[in-house]
């Protein structure tokens, strides 16, 4: 019993210096749900910072991207002549009357015209929505065709901006007198109509939407007709262009 005793008592220092050494190099979760808790949680909190972190830098990059456009148009307006910052304003300010015209218009206006406005808005949103149709619709040959027709236009465009950028001083005066003149033309046209009264106003859209159904009711009849009329009327403007070109043509020696 004795020696029993002593093998307990001797054994016990090699017992705590064995759980120890286990406590020591042990997984430190204690179990596999804590464990996994453990994970969890530290996963969420470096999502947390990360996120954290990047929004932090992107609303530095915003602010000092704001900062510098600040900066860059004080330094513009700065550096500006009074007659370059005249213009700036007026342009402001016709921006700010255009807004503030536009409100006060609709709200002056009565509930027919707001809702023919509207139906006018409509009609650009659904015009909008069909060309996209069409576009998605479209096969490849007609899209080719398309693009084909937009970069034409697209061309014309730069092309008409290095006509200008290489053109003289006074070839460029000219074209202005000659777009002053557009203009003017233009606003003296409005000028007439804001002018004129009631009945003349009146008049004009009538003698407008005589010509517009004029167009149409000829479009209406085209496209209503047989193929005999049609190829009569076609017949008949082969001849008139004939007998033309033979009047106004010179006689063979």
């Amino acid at each position: 019993m004795q020696f029993i005793r002593k093998i307990a008592i001797m054994g016990l220092p090699l017992a705590t210096a064995l759980v120890s050494a286990t406590a020591a190099y042990a997984d430190p979760c204690l179990s596999l749900t804590s464990c996994a808790q453990q994970q969890v949680q530290q996963g969420v909190e470096n999502t947390r910072n990360a996120v954290k972190t990047d929004t932090n830098q992107f609303s530095s990059n915003l602010k000092n991207a704001r900062q510098s456009a600040q900066d860059q148009a004080k330094a513009r307006w700065n550096n500006a002549s009074d007659a370059t910052r005249q213009k700036w304003e007026a342009q402001r300010n016709k921006v700010t009357n255009a807004e503030q015209n536009a409100k006060d218009k609709w709200n002056n206006a009565s509930e027919e015209t707001r809702k023919k406005w509207e139906a006018q808005g409509n009609k650009v949103t659904n015009a909008e929505q069909n060309a996209k149709d069409k576009w998605n619709n479209a096969n490849e040959e007609t899209r080719k065709k398309w693009e084909a027709q937009r970069d034409k236009v697209t061309n014309a465009e730069q092309n008409a901006k290095d006509k200008w950028n290489n053109a003289s001083e006074e070839t460029r005066k000219k074209w202005e007198a000659e777009g002053n003149k557009v203009t003017n033309a233009e606003q003296n046209a409005k000028d007439k109509w804001n002018n004129a009264s009631d009945e003349t106003r009146k008049k004009w859209e009538a003698q407008r939407d005589s010509v517009t159904n004029a167009g149409k009711n000829a479009q209406n009849k085209w496209n209503n007709a047989g193929q005999n009329a049609k190829n009569a009327w076609k017949s008949q403007k082969d001849r008139i262009n004939s007998d033309w070109k033979d009047a106004t043509s010179l006689p063979k020696l």
